[in-house]
């Protein structure tokens, strides 16, 4: 089997992490969506599933999980360019090259719950409130649509091979919300310019004198339905 340093994967080892991580969902006759799994780490761990998904890009370890899963449905095939499967929930080790393109997938489907873990400054980005640096397009989409909760961190020696950052466990619960069609856009005109002043992004007098990065997302969905005429 190819490592991480080939696959650009860390490969979580610490068995205890990984059934901590699996703990964080309740699995019991859900159908289960694993990206990533790899040795098979964090899927050991997932039981009383109704069933079981595994999408794997690695077709090395193809013969390996078949045979330590059998019962899962085993899809060999880059997980950013594969329709995934209905399910209720969702867990991965995001590999940390494709972590970004990962959520934005993961942002259009319909589950219920989802745990992952990322990079620490991932996470920090995730859970930004206004007038921090972390603060962000994707810290507003995701907590939008998301209740985003920081679980517990895994430090490097946890991983094979060790990364050279700190990781972290979130949990992602969906709302109940609907997003207008246009908003991703409008805030990616926002975001792109976050140190200027609204005035000199958009033709608005609303928070005028405000910059993007210290809106709540509240007062980012009221300039948008503002600037658009909604309401």
């Amino acid at each position: 089997m190819r490592t991480g340093k080939t696959t650009g994967i860390h490969f979580l080892v610490d068995s205890e992490l990984a059934e901590r991580m699996v703990s964080l969902a309740d699995v019991h006759n859900k159908d289960v969506l694993e990206i990533g799994p790899g040795r098979g780490a964090i899927t050991a761990h997932i039981k009383n599933y109704k069933k079981l998904y595994l999408i794997e890009k690695e077709k090395t370890f193809e013969a390996y999980l078949r045979n330590k899963f059998p019962d899962a449905v085993l899809i060999i095939g880059d997980a950013l360019k594969e329709n995934w499967p209905p399910f209720d929930i969702f867990i991965s080790n995001m590999p940390y090259k494709i972590t970004s393109p990962l959520l934005e997938k993961l942002w259009n489907m319909d589950f219920q719950m989802a745990v992952i873990t990322v990079q620490k400054e991932v996470a920090d980005r995730l859970i930004a409130k206004p007038n921090s640096k972390d603060y962000s397009k994707l810290s507003v989409m995701m907590q939008l649509k998301f209740e985003i909760d920081k679980k517990f961190e895994i430090p490097p020696n946890k991983f094979s091979p060790p990364p050279k950052v700190q990781s972290t466990v979130l949990t992602l619960r969906k709302k109940i919300v609907k997003i207008d069609d246009g908003f991703p856009e409008f805030l990616k005109v926002l975001f792109s310019q976050r140190r200027k002043k609204i005035k000199n992004i958009i033709n608005t007098e609303r928070f005028k004198d405000n910059r993007p990065e210290e809106l709540t997302i509240e007062d980012i969905l009221s300039l948008y339905y503002d600037f658009n005429g909604m309401k």
